[in-house]
């Protein structure tokens, strides 16, 4: 599209992609945590993805200057789906041709390419869902997009803004992070970029050192020993570093180079003091750089698949084409296994910098305005080096100045002209000798004098990594054991942490930290009076949180004076000054005290330089005090910097102003986007003290998304507001409504809950939804009895049956009663397919092989089976020995991969390993040594590829038996070769045959056999 007036143009449109759909979200609520590091309650997985691929059109979001064209599909999770260069007329990233999910994510669907952002979570749970979004032209001629929503693990919102300016060949991403709650929520925040991966593709980082995820000491970067790390040598966590052949352990390692990547890799920076990173195409001498300040951005990752055939297999999972990429990201901690907890009203900001480079040859370093490339070659022999730098800009630049010098020597100085469609190169010669050791310093400034890169390059080596002393408190004594706690809360291992908790307090009743981090994770699982009671010993021990959390219970429960005694008792003190005069402002609302409200949420406003809630409030207040001027201009504050404000824009609405009506309208395409805002904004209007509002929107969710929990809120409010009749109509709407996805979250969900059991004990749908909380906040004996309870009302619907075997299995390992819970479960619905990986585990640990084989044949049965139901279905076969059944389908079929998961690999040697065995008992030896030959093979179809290290050993040690008994020694003699020559230490599951196979050796060496 012709750019206008040098305005960046911004539009909506759609794209059609072929795309293998989601067929639906798992009925089943999640009660674990996903890979260790978040339990995802209340979403559910999204873990059944079509084999047959469609057209489908998605909603894109466009922005285009003279540079770049920026095309956003907010149906995806807002992925960048394309970043096109039109100077170079090329992608910046990875773009893939079409849409295939495949498990990999937090939720289980995952799709590759482009550039995705994950919130609170890596590989977030929204990734492939829809979220709100916005678009804005700006007076100065840029234009935006933001997208973003709330995440409801945390109950945190997160929006990210891109802007395109009229006259930069360069994107703004802004992130906006801010938790509109009560209580502190755990997040972490990370950008994902893929980009195309070949032997030209380089990665370049600043780091000094590279670390795993869990820390077990670091790697130099980017050349490495693997076998000099730290504690453990292979850098474990480093995914895929184990696995690299024993051999290459010893050498050096460029990481820098895509070719040399022989396994997957995952490389987190350590100690990230560097504002840029970025990659680079030499096929293409084309590439790009991040910038951002590494105060916000200290996380710098780098993935690759690898080149071995195990990584490129499993990357048809997401592609039909056969492209292979990697990934750059970056994100607000070390880590993807740290996290942070957000704290109440406040919020978290920062901006980054993609600039897509060309024709430079390479990229040495970066800022918002260029890159650059600094590039020493020595001459042959001469002592002479010759020194290339060139430039990058993302804007045209006249009359630039550039300094390129050593400490008391300037190499270069030149006033250039330069742009985005013209890059800037220069070399001198120089003596080896003057460049020495000394830093390279490169300066460039614009016409103006503005520095544009300030940056010292230097090669300074950095010394042996130091032991760190061990600072640790004595592990059993009270501080250890609620470092512990702390450490157990970052992983969100919540059940060791409260246990940690308890032993610190069991130690000293006067850890003021142990009671009240305890007492935030009893508030988070509703358990109010036990909370209530740590939080009030912190605060006597001198931690004014407590009283905060304290006034919070008090107003959850409607009593005012108490809230406001505990608000005034936290409102003097900081960092929760503003929080405290917030709480206040809401007892004045409650109170119908609106001017109070005003004077309350003006001095929050004062108090915190993040005034957004208390802005939000104040704005609240002036409405009902009849000011809506004042009002309005608040509101409109608010917007101007988060446009996606469900709760502002509703005040829009409610006001009556010019605009309101189109408001409305956007207003109901967010709420659109995710069913489940109407009712956290409905609960919002209720944490503020406005259950009337707060009922309207309730009223506006059941037309919309009648379920039973929007019901039960319905009715909790309409009691609050003293309307029995109400009240008696949305709990008989309540009771009648579907327990389906019936996943309660929110401390109001709880409350309503519990009121609806107090009006009715024999609310069998109440007992069941508030088991499923229960249960998913660690008070596993209230869940299971609640489960049980309800089962009185709900014996027909199999989901709590389910539940049911999940607990019983888990938390009393009663394995008799779980499976009779499961079948019980399998016979009310038989496409309830969790049941049968369940059921299977069950069988198989209690030996009960009949069982199994009824549960295959059930599974046959089934019209439309999971992928992973199927390849259990073939696994089972090759259990109860019907092997020839389980090679038929596995040679015959295409699976998909796993990410990096072999043990399909290991069901089909194993079911041609019992083929081989028969073949020998009948003195079929040749057919069994051709079973063995077809072990060592990774049939494509099966969704595997070569690992970089040879895992066959038996396989060769078996191949050589078979060889011996025909007389073949030779051959025999060069498979055991095969099988003594893998690395496998001892204690491991292979070594023994490592060892059987040198003896083979040995004794045919004694007989003049060696080769």
């Amino acid at each position: 599209m012709p750019i206008v007036n040098n305005k960046v143009q911004l539009r909506e449109g759609t794209i059609t992609l072929p795309t293998y759909n989601i067929k639906g979200e798992n009925r089943n609520p999640v009660f674990r945590s996903q890979y260790g590091v978040a339990h995802i309650y209340p979403y559910t997985l999204l873990d059944d993805i079509d084999s047959t691929i469609k057209d489908k059109t998605y909603h894109t979001l466009v922005l285009e200057n003279q540079y770049l064209l920026v095309t956003i599909i907010p149906d995806l999770g807002g992925r960048v789906y394309s970043l096109f260069d039109k100077v170079s007329q090329r992608e910046v990233f990875y773009k893939n041709s079409i849409v295939r999910f495949a498990p990999l994510a937090i939720r289980g669907a995952f799709f590759s390419g482009g550039l995705e952002f994950s919130f609170p979570v890596a590989h977030a749970p929204t990734t492939c869902d829809k979220v709100n979004w916005d678009i804005c032209e700006n007076p100065d001629g840029s234009a935006s997009i933001c997208f973003g929503g709330l995440e409801h693990i945390s109950r945190l919102r997160w929006m990210i803004t891109l802007t395109l300016f009229p006259d930069r060949c360069a994107l703004a991403q802004d992130v906006y992070l801010y938790n509109p709650g009560t209580i502190p929520g755990r997040y972490h925040y990370w950008t994902n970029a893929s980009l195309d991966a070949d032997d030209g593709t380089e990665f370049i980082y600043p780091l000094h050192r590279a670390r795993s995820y869990e820390f077990a000491g670091s790697s130099s970067w980017p050349f490495a020993r693997l076998d000099l790390t730290l504690d453990d040598p292979g850098l474990p966590g480093m995914e895929g570093v184990p696995m690299w052949p024993a051999t290459r352990l010893l050498a050096p390692v460029n990481f820098r180079w895509q070719k040399n990547m022989l396994a997957q890799v995952s490389i987190f920076g350590r100690d990230v003091e560097w504002d840029y990173f970025g990659a680079w195409q030499q096929t293409v001498n084309h590439g790009y750089a991040h910038v951002a300040k590494s105060k916000d951005v200290s996380g710098m990752k780098l993935w690759s698949w690898g080149n071995a055939p195990v990584g490129v297999i499993n990357q048809t999972a997401l592609t039909d084409d056969g492209s292979v990429y990697a990934e750059t990201q970056c994100g607000a901690m070390e880590t993807q296994l740290d996290f942070a907890f957000l704290q109440p009203g406040k919020t978290r900001t920062w901006r980054e910098w993609w600039l897509p480079l060309r024709a430079m040859g390479g990229l040495t370093c970066a800022s918002e305005a260029l890159g650059a490339r600094i590039n020493l070659s020595p001459d042959d022999d001469s002592g002479m080096v010759t020194l290339l730098l060139a430039l990058c800009p993302v804007m045209n630049l006249d009359n630039a100045s550039v300094r390129l010098s050593l400490p008391g020597n300037v190499l270069l100085e030149k006033t250039v002209s330069m742009s985005p469609n013209s890059p800037w190169s220069d070399k001198i010669t120089v003596e080896g000798a003057t460049l020495s050791d000394k830093p390279l310093s490169l300066l460039v400034k614009d016409r103006n004098g503005n520095v544009l890169m300030d940056i010292a390059q230097k090669r300074d080596a950095d010394g042996a990594e130091a032991d760190e002393q061990d600072t640790l408190p004595e592990a059993e004594s009270a501080e250890g054991y609620y470092q512990q706690g702390l450490k157990h809360e970052n992983f969100d291992n919540r059940e060791q942490a409260r246990n940690a908790y308890q032993k610190a307090l069991s130690l000293s009743e006067a850890h003021k930290d142990a009671h009240f981090r305890y007492g935030l994770m009893l508030l988070r699982s509703a358990q109010f009076s036990q909370a209530d009671v740590h939080f009030s010993i912190a605060s006597k021990l001198g931690y004014p949180e407590g009283d905060f959390y304290r006034a919070q219970i008090a107003l959850l429960y409607g009593n005012l004076d108490g809230a406001e005694e505990h608000f005034k008792a936290a409102c003097s003190l900081e960092p929760i000054a503003a929080a405290a005069q917030m709480g206040l402002g809401k007892v004045a609302l409650r109170r119908k005290a609106y001017g109070q409200a005003v004077e309350n949420f003006r001095d929050a406003c004062k108090h915190s330089e993040e005034s957004e809630a208390a802005e939000l409030l104040l704005a609240i207040a002036w409405r009902l005090a009849g000011k809506l001027d004042e009002a309005h201009s608040h509101l409109q504050n608010v917007l101007a910097h988060d446009p996606l404000n469900m709760l502002a824009l509703h005040e829009i609405v409610e006001g009556n102003y010019p605009e309101s009506e189109t408001v409305h309208q956007k207003l109901h395409r967010l709420l659109m986007d995710d069913l489940a805002y109407f009712t956290d904004l409905s609960c919002s209007y209720l944490d503020t003290g406005l259950p009337e509002t707060a009922l309207e929107v309730l009223q506006a969710a059941w037309k919309h998304n009648p379920t039973a929990m929007v019901a039960y809120l319905a009715g909790y409010v309409s009691y609050l507001l003293d309307n029995k009749t109400e009240m008696i109509s949305w709990l008989e709407k309540a009771k009648a409504a579907s327990p389906e996805f019936g996943f309660p979250s929110r401390l109001e969900d709880v409350l309503a809950l519990e009121f609806a059991l107090k009006e009715n004990q024999n609310d069998y749908h109440a007992k069941y939804f508030l088991g499923n909380f229960c249960y998913a906040h660690e008070r596993y004996d209230e869940g299971i009895q609640l489960w049980l309870e309800s089962l009185q009302g709900l014996a027909s619907y199999d989901v709590v049956l389910r539940n049911l075997g999940i607990a019983v299995w888990q938390r009393k390992n009663d394995l008799v009663a779980a499976i009779d819970y499961f079948e019980k479960a399998l016979a009310i619905n038989p496409n309830n397919q969790d049941l049968y990986l369940h059921l299977d585990d069950l069988y198989k640990l209690r030996g009960m092989d009949d069982k199994r084989e009824q549960l295959l044949v059930q599974i046959k049965s089934l019209v439309d089976v999971r992928e992973d139901v199927h390849k259990r279905s073939i696994n089972m076969l090759v259990d109860l020995k019907h092997f020839e059944e389980a090679i038929q389908q596995m040679e015959t079929e295409k699976f998909i991969p796993l990410e990096m998961d072999q043990s399909f690999h290991d069901a089909f040697v194993q079911a041609l390993m019992l083929r081989a065995a028969d073949h020998l008992k009948a003195d079929q030896v040749e057919e069994a040594i051709q079973d063995y030959l077809k072990m060592l093979e990774y049939p494509e179809n099966l969704g595997v590829g070569a690992p970089t290290t040879r895992m066959q050993a038996h396989i060769y040690y078996q191949l050589g038996l078979a060889y011996e008994k025909l007389g073949k020694f030779r051959l025999a003699i060069q498979a055991w070769r095969e099988a003594a020559s893998e690395h496998h230490a001892h204690g491991k599951v292979l070594y023994p045959y490592i060892q059987m196979a040198l003896d083979k050796l040995s004794r045919y060496s004694e007989l003049g056999l060696e080769e």
